[in-house]
């Protein structure tokens, strides 16, 4: 499980080298969450943008993903998915020379 993770975050950081994901997205900062759902054939809907939890570096609460995960739960389970949702603090992204527009 773990190598199928590592070598599926290798494949997303190869992928996203453009960085014309995260420019259409709007991404400021990393980490920055997007989660979107599909109903049928609808098109993906955007419903959560923000935090993985409220830990940070400097407040000592444990990494829990807490805000993700309840947001993935909600679209499991075919519950809405809180608007109430918090802004990633990270750092911001360092744009190629090459992709900035």
């Amino acid at each position: 499980m773990l190598l199928e993770l590592y070598l599926f975050l290798m494949w997303l950081i190869t992928l996203f080298q453009s960085q014309d994901v995260a420019r259409d997205f709007g991404a400021a900062c990393t980490p920055e969450f997007f989660l979107f759902k599909k109903d049928g054939r609808r098109p993906f809907q955007l419903v959560y943008h923000g935090q993985f939890d409220d830990s940070r570096p400097s407040n000592n609460l444990p990494v829990t993903g807490r805000d993700i995960r309840l947001a993935i739960e909600c679209v499991l389970s075919g519950q809405p998915v809180s608007s109430n949702q918090k802004p990633s603090v990270g750092c911001s992204i360092k744009w190629h020379p090459q992709t900035v527009q």
